[in-house]
């Protein structure tokens, strides 16, 4: 099917719900949150799914460790909250990585972590 034929087929289909444009991470998770819901959606993408930014990152949920450095304990909490969703909703995909941080500085960023509360 060739994209006049794809947009011609759109226009005798059911109403849709939900339009989301842009097929990269966000739009993947939105559109399985909705679909999980019964919700009648259309993803769409210039390019195939996942082959922008979201396809160029490194594949890691890092837990929210780097944020430490400049003391964002608030976004440590939440990345490591989203790190631990995705180790119980997919452990097939995702498995906890030995890690290694080098620490160039013992107080690095340590000084303005009271001004981040």
């Amino acid at each position: 099917m060739n994209r006049q034929e794809k947009l011609q087929a759109l226009t005798h289909s059911p109403t849709l719900d939900v339009l989301i444009i842009g097929a990269g991470v966000n739009g993947i998770g939105t559109f399985r949150d909705l679909a999980l819901q019964g919700i009648n959606i259309l993803l769409v993408d210039r390019a195939d799914f996942c082959s922008g930014a979201s396809a160029a990152s490194s594949h890691m949920a890092h837990g929210g460790i780097r944020y430490l450095e400049n003391g964002e304990f608030r976004l440590v909490r939440e990345a490591v909250q989203e790190r631990n969703r995705l180790i119980q909703n997919a452990p097939h995909y995702v498995q906890p990585l030995p890690t290694v941080i080098p620490i160039f500085k013992w107080l690095s960023g340590m000084f303005n972590a009271p001004f981040k509360f």
